[in-house]
């Protein structure tokens, strides 16, 4: 009986043995580059959070390879599931922030043309309206000639932004009739989560097309208050005049 039960027990303890020599443990990395790539998706939403698949891709593919060489580790399956969600999270996030960005500059361009119409048209009320953030602005129906004229800082103001270089070199030409025309965008950035757009234009003789001015525009994009809150409307935020051309003098 005393044999029998030895023997069992030895059999017992080999297959023990057997159990813990076949045991490989789990990459650490390999589950961290997993739960990485899950939560991935959130890089649709920011650029920001871009990082989150960048990390997510770099710790599996270091899992990946340590998997490779080591005999005591696994969890590739996890690594390869960690980069393909990475993978596809950051491609869509990346696509659909160019798309946003070609949006955004688009429609700043657009509006840089439209507000650098206003000034060639001497419009440089309507033009010193669309400077000002929404809370400042008045409603359309304002007859602004007599806001600027009952309120002596409202007229130092646009007195000062009459003053700038580009603004008053368009609004004073007594020459033919102006034309923008627009050249190329300059740049596009984010500061503090405001989005800007810079696009240079040329000032061209309506009739002849000689060009007179090249001048670049700065727009930025804010968010709305009140009732508006959910909305964006864009400011101008600066003009400067870039080059003058021997016709402008």
């Amino acid at each position: 009986m005393t044999d029998t039960a030895n023997h069992a027990s030895r059999a017992g303890f080999s297959a023990e043995n057997e159990d813990l020599l076949d045991y490989r443990e789990v990459s650490r990395l390999a589950i961290g580059g997993m739960v990485l790539g899950v939560v991935s998706v959130l890089a649709i939403f920011t650029s920001v959070l871009w990082i989150v698949p960048v990390l997510a891709i770099i710790l599996s593919l270091v899992a990946y390879y340590q998997i490779s060489k080591s005999e005591v580790l696994t969890g590739k399956g996890m690594a390869l599931i960690g980069m393909g969600l990475a993978a596809i999270w950051l491609g869509i996030g990346v696509t659909q922030g160019s798309v946003q960005d070609r949006v955004m500059m688009s429609t700043s361009r657009v509006m840089a043309q439209s507000w650098l119409d206003l000034l060639l048209e001497k419009k440089t009320m309507e033009a010193h309206q669309l400077t000002l953030r929404l809370n400042g602005r008045q409603p359309a129906t304002t007859p602004l000639a007599g806001y600027y004229q009952q309120d002596e800082m409202n007229q130092e103001e646009l007195e000062g932004f009459e003053s700038h270089d580009a603004v008053k070199a368009l609004s004073e030409w007594e020459g033919a009739a102006l034309e923008s025309k627009f050249d190329h965008d300059v740049s596009t950035s984010v500061y503090e989560g405001v989005n800007y757009g810079r696009h240079a234009f040329q000032i061209v003789d309506k009739k002849s097309g000689k060009p007179l001015w090249d001048v670049e525009v700065l727009m930025k994009r804010e968010r709305g208050y009140g009732d508006k809150e959910n909305e964006f409307f864009w400011i101008a935020d600066s003009v400067s005049l870039e080059k003058t051309y021997p016709d402008a003098r």
